[in-house]
């Protein structure tokens, strides 16, 4: 392998969230509204790269979820995961890892004239 690469190398934090024990659809519903609001904060604070609901692969049920974090340390990732309104009700329960992102591309094409965008 070449040692003249350029690879991104910036750590995130990467949170997997799994359902606890008896928790269903509807408990995920019951609690969804507060769980996007405290979300959509952490985004618009810049804390949040990614996130969104595992649908579909092994054990995955209603709860189960991925999220990126920007996060200085492992405890401190564990703390913002810790605020999830779900994790709070006992709804779900989550691991942290370390992630080194090396390699990947993110598109996004907006459109003055038509007020539109893609996301590839």
């Amino acid at each position: 392998m070449s040692t003249d690469r350029r690879l991104l190398g910036r750590d995130y934090w990467l949170v997997l969230s799994t359902p606890a024990a008896g928790t269903g659809a509807a408990d995920v519903a019951r609690r969804v509204d507060e769980h996007l609001d405290w979300m959509l904060g952490l985004e618009v604070a810049g804390v949040i790269v990614m996130s969104g609901p595992l649908t579909e692969g092994p054990d995955v049920r209603p709860g189960s979820g991925v999220t990126v974090l920007r996060a200085q340390s492992a405890e401190h990732a564990r703390e913002i995961a810790a605020g999830d309104p779900f994790v709070a009700a006992g709804l779900r329960t989550f691991e942290v890892f370390r992630w080194q992102v090396n390699e990947g591309a993110i598109r996004v094409q907006l459109s003055l004239g038509t007020g539109t965008y893609t996301w590839d």
